[in-house]
This record gives C-alpha cells, structure tokens and sequence, in this order.
C-alpha cells in the first residue's frame, strides 16, 4: 500500500526573496549578527573579562543544549503526547484501544492523520504488565514500537536478519494470525512454545494496528479487523479488552512547542527505564535538569530560555520539513516534489537509503534531519511501514510544495495528476507514456490462418531517460495437421529509430509446432507449443538464437 499525503501550513505564500531579505536584515541590526556578537564577547588569558560576557554564553548555551534536546527528542514525545493525549480521553491501560471507527477526523489532533484505513492505538507499560501477550487475528496489519519510536525486535528471518516491529502480513505470521509476546530488553524468564518473541527497550510499548475496508460505505470489516486482537500479561488476571470508538469524540494528541515540552520529556523519563543508547545526549538532558530521579525544577529564566528553544527548535524542524525536497535523496521524481521519508535514489521506489532508525544503510549515523521530519509531521515506524511490496508494505509519499514549488495552502485548490505505471521493474520499459498508429491484418481459414499487427509508438511524456520512437511487427502464421498438432510462426520484429546507426533493427526468423489436447474427461483445453527463431538482423547486445516455450489453458 502507498500513501500519498498532501500537508499544509496556515499562513501565506511569501516570496522566498522576500524572506531571506527579512532574515539578512534583522540579523545585522544593532551592529552585526547574534553569532558575530557571540564571537566577539571580551577574553582575556581564555577568561571572559566582563559578567555579562559569562552570563550571556551561559544562557547561550542552556539555550542551544534545549533546542538540540527539543529536536533529538522528538521521538520519544510525540509518542508520549499520543499515550497522555489519547489516555486522557479515552483511558489507560494495555487492554484499551481508542478505534477511529469512522476513520479520523478533524476533532483529532494528532500527526498523520489519515482517513483511508482504519486506525487503533494502545499503549502499554511492561514495569506494571511484566510480559505481554498478544493474540493477532488473521488479516491484520500492524507494528510494535518502544516509546523511542524505535520498532521493537522480532524473531530471525531467514536472511538472519530480524523482523522489525511488523505483525500480521509484514510479520512472522504472514496474514495468519499467530500468538505474539512481548518481553523487556534483557528478560530471563520462560517463554512459551509457539509465541513470535518481540522485544522492548522501554517499558512502554506503542501497539499500532490498521483495519482495511473495500469501500467507505462499508467500514465494518476494518473495525472487525482491529478489534480481534487481545492483548493481556502472560502472567495473572486479564481484563477484557476495551475498544474506544473514538472518530466524533474531540481528543489532542500532539506534543507543544512552548516549555511544556521539556516537562512531558521530564515525565517520560521519569515514567521508564534508563536508556543507553546515545548517553551523550542524555547528558544533554542532565545538563538542561532532565535527570532520571531528579525532580525536574527550572528557574523563572531557565523556563523563559526553554520557551525561546522550543519556540526555535519546532521552527527549525518545521523548515527542515517544509524544504525536505531540498534535500539530498530526498525526493521521488526529479521532475515533482513528493518527498521520500527514509531517503531513495531518484524512480527508485523500492529501497530506502536509510533503514529503521533513519540510520544510513552503509555509515550506520543517523540522518538528523531525515529523523526530525519524520517526528514532528508523522509517527509509527517498522519495515513495512518503508516497503512498496504490495500486500505487506505501507509507503508514504508527501508533498508540502506544489508544481511551481509554492508551500501547500488549506485555503487554496489542488488537481493531482496520476500516470498509470507502464513498468514494474527499470529494466522492463522506458517508464514513459507513449502513443501511436495500429494496423491489423488476418486471414482464418480451415488449414492456414496468419496475419500481421503493425504499430509505431512515440513518447510524450514521463521521467525515464529514454525517449521512444519505436516500429514493431508481430507476425502470426498456423498451419493446423491431423489430432490437434499445428506448425506456428508467431514472432514480432521491431526497429528501434532512435537507436545508433546499425544497432536499430531486430528481425528472428523461425518457428515451431505444437499440440492442442485435453486431459481426461475435463473441459479445458490445453496447449504446449516450441519455436526457435534465428536473429537474422540484431543489436549487437541480442544473442543469435533465441527459444520460446509456452503453455496455455484455453478456456
């Protein structure tokens, strides 16, 4: 499945000469930019000779350190304001799930909010559950995330690499429902025979399903599809699970960008376990009074600098997000401005540079930015949630920018133009719509029957590198013998004109036989037919023989 998502900005169009004439302005007034004056403050001996000088780079600093804290930690609070949002309305607990049984609407304030699937969310805390069980139904597509938005690990593939946070048919059940159990990084206890392991380095764990309906007048078979799954501990009493219909019910599940930021960050880490992964940025947190056990407790000027960051820091995500098609690998087709999330080589739409975390594939380091646009737009990630494979992918497209690259207005109308596909594989075609003259000639008759269809096809449009002027002649000829046997020639010659001279033509020359039969008392007919044709004219790429071997079912 492949997901094409239009955002918008409230505001105005503004004419981007304008805007950086604004900003080169502003940061020159008073005798040179911020940074110059940064730069300039009074040293001596490596010591700041005036108070103020110390004050101002201490503030500076706090200010930097929460603004890179507010970017890095996107993850973990946008998936913190979903679990305090939708908890808060709808209640907590691993056995609810809020269903937005008439798919999303307005009233929910939440990123992503797509309202061409079903969507069901749960949350659920390890450190109260211990080890949770999962029963999947069939025909599910969902993903288990830890509350650093990062998919929890699965069980070997057979490539010994690992499923992803996937269940149902991008997961180890493939479709076919399956018992999951979800235990915490570093567990020791048993685990049942027959049970898919996933496993969480937060306490907290995202349980993210998708239901799919035929047609919008008909959304039952997609509720139907997400509330059959049950979910309780493996150990101790279970609670009937509680769906929330929850699509006219007003709910906010989006993370601020004011001090209150860091405050649910504070909750977070003081609600789970410590992470040790990135310990540097950790120490970030400390140093801005985010601390495991700590009470988190800022100053009246501490908190007026987390303003100032968040304020920033959501400005600059917000403008990594808008320009993303600025960025390297960052766009499907060269020639429009549909992003690509995780990163992809121009008409490749069935890899990603970047892998799970954002990581790129061959450095193992993180896209910074590729991972702040994915946070402070979208949320939910797994290997699924990256494939084009049909049946068991979910890609995201997204637009901010139209044609003539002005951002995307609520107020303003939109037409989207789709080309049909004319290619499943890069080598097979030129990815161009192409159009042309047809001409067909047959003769049938009770011995012989033959004839001939003649085409000449020119591109007029598309993104492939070649352009096409291409002639073709299929050539058909039957000569029918005694019980079902025939001789064929069925062939096509083609010129290609815009080839290099000599290289154009290709021209086989042959043919075969073959036997129409039944088998047994079926009513079907059979037909299994030989031919070898020699390349009389040929590219030089073509080899000199070719053989083609069909069979058929005539119904």
């Amino acid at each position: 499945m492949v997901f094409l998502c239009i955002s918008t900005f409230l505001g105005c169009v503004q004419n981007k000469t304008e805007e950086k004439q604004t900003a080169s302005s502003s940061s020159t007034e008073n005798g040179g930019s911020h940074y110059e004056q940064l730069a300039s403050l009074p040293f001596e001996s490596g010591y700041p000779t005036e108070e103020n000088s110390s004050k101002i780079l201490a503030d500076e600093l706090y200010f930097q350190r929460a603004t890179q804290v507010y970017l890095w930690a996107l993850p973990a609070v946008n998936m913190y304001a979903m679990k305090e949002g939708l908890g808060k309305t709808f209640g907590e607990g691993y056995n609810v799930i809020s269903v937005f049984e008439k798919r999303l609407k307005p009233n929910t304030v939440i990123t992503t909010p797509n309202s061409d699937v079903i969507y069901a969310l749960g949350f659920a805390d390890l450190s109260k559950t211990g080890p949770l069980v999962l029963d999947v139904p069939p025909m599910l597509q969902g993903l288990l995330d830890d509350y650093w938005h990062r998919p929890l690990q699965g069980p070997k593939r057979p490539d010994v690499t690992h499923f992803l946070g996937d269940i149902g048919f991008p997961g180890p059940d493939k479709g076919k429902g399956g018992k999951y159990i979800v235990v915490p990084e570093g567990y020791k206890g048993k685990v049942p025979d027959g049970y898919f392991v996933y496993t969480s380095k937060t306490n907290g764990v995202f349980i993210f399903q998708r239901g799919f309906f035929k047609s919008v007048d008909n959304l039952e078979p997609g509720v139907k599809g997400v509330e059959g799954i049950k979910v309780y501990p493996l150990e101790g009493e279970a609670k009937p699970m509680d769906f929330q219909h929850a699509s006219d019910i007003d709910s906010y599940a989006l993370f601020s960008h004011d001090a209150s930021y860091f405050e649910m960050l504070d909750r977070f880490i003081q609600s789970d376990k410590v992470d040790d992964v990135d310990p540097y940025m950790h120490g970030m947190l400390a140093a801005i009074g985010i601390k495991k056990g700590k009470k988190f407790s800022p100053s009246p000027h501490e908190k007026e600098l987390l303003d100032k960051a968040a304020e920033t820091a959501w400005r600059m995500a917000k403008n990594i997000s808008a320009n993303f098609d600025e960025e390297k690998d960052g766009i499907w087709w060269k020639d429009r401005k549909w992003v690509a999330h995780a990163h992809t080589k121009l008409d490749d739409f069935m890899h990603t540079l970047l892998d799970e975390e954002f990581r790129d594939r061959e450095t193992g380091h993180v896209d910074v930015n590729a991972k702040v646009h994915m946070y402070v737009n979208h949320y939910s990630i797994s290997t699924g949630m990256m494939s084009s494979i049909v049946g068991l992918g979910a890609k995201y497209g997204n637009a901010y920018k139209d044609s003539d690259g002005n951002y995307l207005m609520g107020e303003n109308t939109y037409k989207i133009t789709f080309l049909l596909p004319t290619r499943t594989n890069e080598s097979l075609g030129s990815n161009r719509v192409s159009i042309g003259p047809s001409a067909l000639v047959y003769y049938a008759g009770d011995k012989f029957s033959g004839g001939a269809v003649v085409q000449n096809y020119w591109s007029l449009g598309g993104t492939g590198i070649n352009k096409v002027n291409l002639f073709s002649c299929q050539y058909i000829a039957y000569y029918n013998l005694p019980e079902g046997w025939f001789l064929e020639s069925n062939t096509t010659a083609q010129a290609n004109w815009l080839a290099d001279q000599g290289q154009e033509w290709f021209i086989p020359i042959g043919g075969g036989g073959g036997k129409t039969f039944k088998i047994g008392d079926g009513k079907l007919f059979y037909c299994a037919t030989a031919q070898l044709f020699y390349n009389a004219v040929k590219p030089d790429i073509v080899g000199d023989w070719e053989a083609v071997l069909q069979f058929q079912i005539i119904f």
